[in-house]
């Protein structure tokens, strides 16, 4: 550890520790019991034995990788009976940093680290709850790599996981109980709603949504409705089997932020999201899970923005640039398996232009999505257009990087054909024009297919002859 990182880190746990406490420090650190006794703290350092630790009575007890490296769960569990009353102040090296994967990509053997979800845990069975947390990173260690592949293996390792980005946390945690977020339903379909004030239109998708044929579905809505109103509102699809509902009180207007609510409260295995208005065909859901269970995408995307298009036009294969450029990014044609995501990051930029095109590229070019031409299974699904350029403008200081083969690189959908490109033109300048040059194309199409009867016709007729 560099000397800067040394001095952040002592600087966040001398904060985290706070003034005029009895501390221990279970470590030999005279730089960090200095800054700690200059905030009028008394500190016991390096204590030889969990007696001596229970005897000093500690109101915060600071510890760092060693302490939890030497005995895991059972470390936290012996000094929670010697000194429980006390807080804890935990700092561990983050085995899901970047720095550290780099390491040993390039052949060089990284700092022991630990993985936080198996710290958090060890913290819960030792009667632990976590109340606060901060993050170190450390000064920048040359891997012998081109600093440009660097820079794109960083990025591409912190779209998968946010965390990659921190070289060391600090946990502050004291003994208590906290209600623990459940584990995810396996199979469990959950469907975020996001509803304004209009109970006509929340009601019309509930209706849609209580009569898929997916189950088990938990629906969870994310209204401006009033709580009474929205108990109302709900009563029907809370009556339909297989189906759990959950309401969700929402003060804010933006349909992100409260799908970003909704979400924290979803408890199933894929996630479906829904604006208030859209109304969803009985398979929509049953066929998108279908798809992701035949398959090992992540994700998976209905053809309704795509069917929408006129036959020539529509593409064969998804491409990231095409739906970019054609708007196809709203969150109402996606089902995402977060069993298959990991640690990846699925929320909304709230009360940002192009939020939703931002979470689709984020999604597409770290998890290629499960795609196929079909019919469109969700209705009033409006493409409102994605200004690329400001997305990539949004993004020019930490560029998206994507896990994408040469062939999925180089397979571009067909070109429209040319009579699709000329009528285009002259719609772009008059829509008679268009008109005009599809009464024309379909009389040429009868004159020919007259011709071909015709000649058919005498071909029978000679060979009848014959």
């Amino acid at each position: 550890m560099s000397a800067q990182t040394a001095a952040d880190l002592r600087t966040l746990v001398t904060r985290r520790v706070g003034l005029a406490k009895r501390v221990a420090v279970l470590a030999s650190d005279p730089a960090l019991v200095r800054a700690i006794e200059a905030n009028r703290c008394v500190v016991l350092a390096d204590p030889s034995s969990l007696d001596e630790l229970r005897a000093f009575h500690p109101q915060v007890v600071v510890a760092f990788d060693g302490f939890v490296l030497q005995g895991g769960a059972a470390s936290l569990r012996d000094l929670a009976q010697a000194a429980g009353e006390a807080e804890l102040v935990l700092s561990f090296a983050n085995a899901a940093s970047t720095s550290g994967l780099l390491l040993g990509l390039t052949g060089v053997t990284p700092p022991a680290a630990l993985a936080e979800p198996e710290v958090r845990q060890w913290l819960a069975s030792a009667g632990y709850v976590v109340r606060a947390r901060d993050v170190v990173v450390t000064a920048h260690r040359p891997t012998g790599l081109s600093a440009d592949t660097e820079a794109a293996l960083r990025q591409l390792l912190e779209q998968v996981n946010p965390d990659a980005a921190a070289d060391r946390l600090l946990l502050t945690a004291a003994r208590g109980a906290a209600a623990s977020r459940p584990d995810r339903t396996a199979g469990l379909v959950s469907v975020v709603i996001s509803a304004g004030g209009d109970e006509g239109l929340l009601s019309g998708t509930l209706a849609s949504l209580a009569n898929q044929q997916r189950r088990p579905l938990e629906l969870v809505v994310a209204s401006t409705l009033a709580s009474e109103r929205l108990d109302a509102v709900l009563e029907k699809p809370k009556a339909r089997a297989g189906v759990t509902v959950v309401g969700l009180p929402a003060a804010s207007t933006d349909p992100l932020a409260r799908t970003n609510a909704g979400l924290a409260a979803a408890q199933g295995q894929y996630l479906a999201f829904v604006e208030a208005g859209a109304l969803l065909s009985p398979l929509h859901l049953a066929s998108l899970v279908r798809r992701l269970e035949a398959g090992t995408q992540a994700w998976a995307l209905s053809s309704s923005s795509v069917a929408a298009m006129p036959a020539p036009e529509r593409p064969a294969v998804f491409s990231l640039a095409t739906w970019l450029e054609a708007g196809w990014v709203s969150r109402l044609e996606w089902l995402l398996d977060t069993s298959r995501l990991g640690p990846f990051a699925v929320t909304f930029a709230e009360g940002t232009p192009g939020a939703e095109a931002a979470l689709f590229a984020r999604l597409a070019l770290v998890f290629p999505p499960a795609w196929a031409p079909g019919a469109p299974s969700v209705e009033r699904l409006a493409a409102d257009g994605v200004d690329v350029a400001a997305l990539l403008e949004a993004t020019r200081g930490r560029p998206l990087r994507g896990l994408v083969t040469l062939r999925e690189l180089l397979d571009r959908p067909p070109p429209p054909a040319l009579e699709v490109l000329v009528k285009q033109r002259l719609e772009a300048v008059d829509p008679r024009l268009a008109v005009g040059l599809e009464r024309v194309s379909g009389a040429v199409k009868r004159v020919r297919s007259a011709w071909r009867e015709a000649r058919q016709d005498a071909e029978r007729e000679l060979s009848g002859k014959g």
